[in-house]
């Protein structure tokens, strides 16, 4: 990755004599300061200062030239998620703004702080009707927590400062500036202005929090007095870092750990206390069980939204249940259940100051625990049939199955909303090794994994970034294999191709009587498209083809895509509660999922 260039070492030898410099060299000091290494973005006409100043900056900036807006918001989201950093993005005024929503959307309701500059037109042409003119900071206001114009060069590190600031602190999120072409040209007396950066800022959360010394009593109590206690994690334990916490926690307790779609990973799959996924898409049985035998109930950095709930009916209302709620957003604490407790902090300082107050031994497994890990047992082993299947089209369990043998370690899975997103959170098994799975669960746009995988790897060189999407992604991300292949990003590539919208053909089968309408393909070899790029590429359709390929793929060290056809959703019900309800099945009792509806 880049080699940091102290500020410093960016001015020539005759730059002592230099008394002022433009905005666009004090924002890229800036960056500096703030210890940023790579922006993601596409070049515009408004952006030419900005782009010169990086260039001058000899390399200390990586600059990651995509061939979509969205795209860089989408690289930026995965960078931050994986570095706990802030991921920078960058656009051109007019339609350049208006193609980076979506990502600045997700990230922001992800708690995710990427910050996105937009180069606007000069001031001087404000209502005039200059081509590409638009209100950007309105445009973003609503999906960030901060959307600003600077509107003049001094105002830059203050403004830039406090972007940073609002982005990483609370609960964190995405921040968006607006730099007019004055701005970025305009001189700034270097004698005037500060270009110093807050250090507690350069990562997240920033200013982390703790609960009260009394708020804890009370939490430790509860949790040593429960006799079901389950511990639910979700997204806000991995922003957190607070991994170690719940699983030390988890073992003084003999308490039994239920994950979010984006608190996967939190403990090591195998774990005789990791009881996998809960809520609507994808969840493990034994997990739900879990959750709704518990007595005590402890939810750490989990808002308790609609899908890990099962829009609210888990756990269903039981007298003298108790539920317990540790979240830096204080306003997310009991909006959704009646809590017993809430306790507003950061989960890694809350956890780290709960471990000093509970017992220090492991408590042995209970009878209770014992059992919920007998059932865990059943459904693996019953599980099999799907895992193992020689069945084709290629069921998408096998696909998870034959991609969990061949894990490197560590790894970074990453997989668009949609057809992978019930197979990975039930299947996928991470070894606690440092590997994460990223999921964009927000606002489920399809086009995520494609692009994430470049700033997986620019956050994290260490481990293998794996996508996972299907074909509605691939026509929305294609254009991003050009960008995997100029940088030679050694991502492996997962099409699952089955020729369809398949979530909302699997919806139209449930609830419109199969009335199918405007989700198929035209049937086509993906393959080729990857190979157009330059990139090693297979077309799989059978199971030993399938294991070959993914043998091939793991020792290729560049870019690797598989186009694998695989039965459609429609065809194959995928693990979601509410799927299966609707279906008519009881989807905590057997797991034959495979029959035609």
């Amino acid at each position: 990755m880049n080699k940091l260039i102290d500020a410093s070492m960016l001015a020539p030898a005759a730059a002592a004599e230099q008394t002022s410099i433009t905005g666009a060299q004090a924002l890229v000091r800036m960056l500096l300061e703030y210890k940023v290494e790579v922006i993601f973005g596409v070049p515009g006409d408004t952006s030419l200062p900005m782009y010169e100043a990086i260039y001058d900056a000899n390399g200390a900036i990586r600059h990651v030239m995509v061939r979509d807006e969205r795209s860089a918001t989408f690289m930026a989201d995965a960078y931050s998620r994986l570095a706990h950093r802030p991921g920078f993005c960058e656009c051109p005024s007019g339609a350049g703004a208006l193609y980076s929503v979506p990502g600045v959307a997700e990230a922001n309701a992800s708690s995710i702080p990427v910050v996105l500059f937009t180069s606007g037109i000069s001031l001087a042409g404000e209502g005039k009707g200059t081509i590409t003119e638009m209100a950007h900071h309105t445009l973003f206001e609503p999906i960030t927590k901060f959307s600003a114009v600077v509107k003049s060069a001094d105002k830059i590190p203050e403004t830039l400062r406090r972007a940073l600031r609002i982005a990483t602190t609370g609960r964190p999120g995405a921040v968006h500036l607006v730099f007019p072409t004055e701005t970025m040209t305009r001189p700034i007396s270097l004698g005037q202005v500060s270009l110093h950066a807050e250090a507690e800022c350069q990562s997240y959360p920033a200013y982390r929090t703790r609960g009260s010394a009394a708020v804890l009593d009370q939490l430790a109590a509860h949790l040593v007095g429960a006799e079901r206690l389950v511990i639910v994690a979700g997204g806000g334990v991995n922003h957190s870092q607070a991994n170690a916490e719940v699983l030390a926690l988890a073992e003084r307790l003999g308490a039994p750990v239920v994950t979010t779609i984006s608190g996967q990973g939190t403990m090591p799959d195998e774990h005789a206390l990791a009881l996998g996924v809960v809520g609507d898409n994808g969840f493990h049985p034994h997990a739900h069980r879990a959750v709704e035998e518990a007595d005590v109930l402890l939810y750490v950095g989990c808002k308790m939204g609609s899908v890990s709930t099962i829009s609210w009916t888990l756990p269903s209302p039981r007298p003298g249940r108790k539920i317990l709620q540790i979240d830096l957003d204080p306003t997310v604490l009991a909006n959704n259940f009646e809590n017993t407790l809430s306790v507003a902090g950061d989960a890694q300082l809350v956890l780290e100051d709960l471990l000093q107050l509970v017992p220090q031994a492991p408590k042995a497994h209970s009878a209770w625990v014992q059992d919920l890990n007998r059932a865990r047992a059943r459904f693996w082993q019953e599980s099999q049939a799907q895992l193992l299947s020689d069945s084709e089209p290629l069921k998408a369990q096998r696909v998870i199955h034959e991609l969990n043998r061949r894990l490197p370690s560590p790894s970074i899975v990453i997989s668009d909303a949609g057809t992978p997103t019930p197979h990975i959170t039930r299947f996928l098994r991470l070894s606690g090794d440092g590997s994460r799975v990223l999921i964009p669960r927000s606002f489920g746009g399809l086009g995520y994994a494609i692009p994430a995988v470049v700033g997986a790897w620019f956050a994290r060189p260490d481990a293998r970034p794996i996508g996972l999407f299907g074909d509605g992604s691939l026509g929305m991300s294609s254009g991003e294999l050009e960008t995997l292949a100029r940088l030679n990003v050694p991502a492996v590539l997962i099409h699952f191709n089955n020729g369809c919208f398949g979530w909302i053909k699997t919806l139209q089968s449930l609830h419109n009587k199969s009335k199918f309408m405007s989700v198929d393909f035209s049937p086509g070899d993906m393959s080729k498209v990857a190979a157009a790029y330059g990139i090693a590429a297979w077309r799989v359709e059978t199971p030993a083809q399938l294991e070959k390929a993914l043998d091939e793929a793991f020792a290729h060290d560049g870019p690797a895509f598989l186009d694998i056809v695989t039965e459609p959703l429609v065809s194959d019900l995928p693990p979601v509660y509410s799927w299966l309800k609707a279906a008519g099945k009881n989807p905590l009792n057997g797991f034959d999922n495979a029959k035609e509806i």
